[in-house]
């Protein structure tokens, strides 16, 4: 069968286009797609060609989250059943067009292994967004912390937000510092306990002026830029501080070690995921602890996906959670 899809059809190039769905295999369920929703740092890099130094495979189907209905479900695949709204975290096929994790389409198939079961609890617009959520979720449960520790989280995009949630459900108060008001607004509302603009805020001092001097048990840094390093480490406790790095980096690691060793930090650098922390995730979006749904700026269908990576590449109209809506398509 033939299915729609949003593809990468070369470099800054995104369009509407078909693949060919093959028959399900062993080991494989087909989900037609509800909605996916678009990583959007992985996947500019993606449709920029930055991504890998092996370079984007044009044309390509990318995205690696969405949630829908199993309609099909292949043999020696038992626990999974049609008619169960599940996450897919990618999309196989053959053909010309490959998959780069391959989740923007309307159906596609994609092994057991990577298929999530919804709890009833769970909105689709929060689980559309799970590995990402993931993310902040794999940096908050690094930290080695206590209730009513401070945890200040450098980056006001959705894996700062899921961060600034996760670790706010283990106990701790949570700072945001980021550069786009809209964001701030909704980090006060959503994710954080206190917001700071980095554009007007002495951020040392007003992370001080908020913990009334006391250091701050950890960093949750989503930006990774070595300026930021200098000014956050004075806020951490010498000797017991941490730092956890998340999210994707383009370059060779860059933190300051001689900086780290004279503080006696210690660092975490973390990425990817896994079966346990996704699952994890779920619960917590069960829980009320972490969602995404209030942080869902653009919303769109597969006819205006195309769009969406347009004001990417411009970077000049705010956006923060943003879902394709694949429902009607088919």
């Amino acid at each position: 069968m033939r299915t729609s899809a949003l593809l990468f059809q070369g470099r800054d190039d995104a369009r509407l286009g078909e693949v060919e769905i093959d028959d399900v295999q062993p080991g494989e369920v087909q989900v037609r797609t509800i909605s996916s929703f678009i990583s959007t740092g992985t996947e500019r890099w993606i449709l920029t060609d930055r991504f890998s130094s092996s370079g984007t495979p044009y044309p390509c189907v990318p995205g690696y989250q969405r949630v829908g209905i199993v309609t099909q479900v292949g043999a020696e695949v038992s626990n999974i059943h049609v008619g169960e709204r599940v996450i897919a975290t990618s999309g196989s096929w053959t053909g010309e067009t490959k998959s780069f994790w391959g989740a923007h389409l309307a159906v596609a198939n994609t092994s057991s292994s990577e298929i999530y079961k919804i709890p009833d609890g769970v909105r689709n617009d929060d689980a559309s967004g799970v590995v990402v959520a993931q993310v902040g979720y794999h940096a908050a449960s690094r930290v080695a912390m206590s209730e009513g520790d401070w945890v200040v989280i450098y980056g006001d995009g959705i894996i700062g937000h899921c961060a600034s949630q996760a670790a706010r459900a283990r106990g701790a108060r949570t700072i945001l510092v980021g550069r786009r008001k809209e964001r701030l607004a909704l980090g006060a509302e959503f994710s954080a306990d206190y917001v700071l603009n980095a554009r007007s805020d002495d951020i040392p001092q007003q992370v001080l002026k908020i913990t009334g001097g006391q250091p701050v048990t950890a960093i949750i840094d989503t930006l990774q830029q070595p300026a930021l390093q200098r000014e956050y480490v004075s806020l951490l406790q010498v000797g017991k501080g941490q730092v956890v790095y998340c999210g994707h980096s383009l370059d060779k690691a860059w933190a300051d070690m001689p900086l780290m060793q004279e503080k006696g930090l210690t660092c975490h650098y973390v990425s990817d995921w896994t079966r346990e922390r996704i699952e994890a995730t779920i619960s917590l979006m069960n829980e009320g602890a972490i969602h995404l749904a209030p942080l869902v700026t653009h919303r769109g269908t597969a006819d205006e996906a195309p769009g969406f990576y347009r004001m990417l590449l411009d970077n000049k109209e705010p956006f923060l959670g943003i879902i394709i809506d694949w429902s009607t398509e088919q």
